[in-house]
């Protein structure tokens, strides 16, 4: 990539960045980013087909991180025996929750724009994906539970979405209303203690 395309491609991105925190995806005009990138709108269609791609190209590669990441963190969970499972509990808040919240504010215009300016039904599609991860963690640690022999409460798949949803809730309230991350962390962390002291209940721990 030669350095005058490069430097084009940069200003689409940052032109785009302001369009779309300022106007939110369907409000963001092509070819206001256009006139401040000091581009035709035909050039931007050389670097990103699409509204779509560069709204994606600003956003995607954070959250696909933060997606594959929690991912991660739950396989490694489920690897675990049911003994440190239910063991880790006492701190597994502690060591998750920091590293998502300080992902997130490392790149916080990033997810700006993901969670508070994307298009209609894109953030609902990728919470829903966040939240099935979880709602299968929380199955497998139920199942687990009642196998080694725990007195599980009797629980069904609505509540399980419903404890689910909450966490990245809280989460998507952090950004929008752009809590500082000192009070974000402190927050998420009292939050995520309060959650599991409910899982220990749950799970007659």
């Amino acid at each position: 990539m030669s350095a005058q395309v490069k430097d084009t491609h940069l200003a689409i991105l940052e032109a785009g960045r302001k369009e779309f925190m300022e106007y939110g995806y369907e409000g963001a005009s092509l070819r206001r980013i256009a006139r401040e990138a000091s581009v035709t709108t035909g050039a931007i269609y050389g670097y990103f087909p699409s509204k779509e791609a560069l709204f994606d190209a600003l956003t995607g590669d954070a959250a696909d991180g933060l997606m594959e990441k929690y991912r991660q963190v739950h396989d490694e969970f489920a690897g675990l025996s049911p003994s440190e499972q239910a063991a880790s509990l006492d701190h597994i808040t502690d060591e998750t929750i920091p590293w998502m919240i300080n992902y997130i504010y490392d790149r916080f215009d990033i997810f700006k724009l993901f969670f508070c300016k994307n298009s209609a039904g894109s953030c609902d599609s990728y919470f829903a994906q966040l939240v099935k991860i979880e709602e299968k963690s929380s199955w497998d640690f139920i199942n687990a539970m009642k196998e080694s022999g725990h007195e599980v409460m009797d629980i069904d798949d609505t509540l399980i979405h419903i404890l689910s949803r909450s966490f990245f809730q809280h989460i998507l309230e952090f950004v929008a209303h752009d809590v500082p991350r000192e009070k974000a962390l402190s927050y998420s962390l009292v939050l995520g203690t309060f959650q599991h002291a409910g899982w220990k209940k749950i799970m007659g721990l």
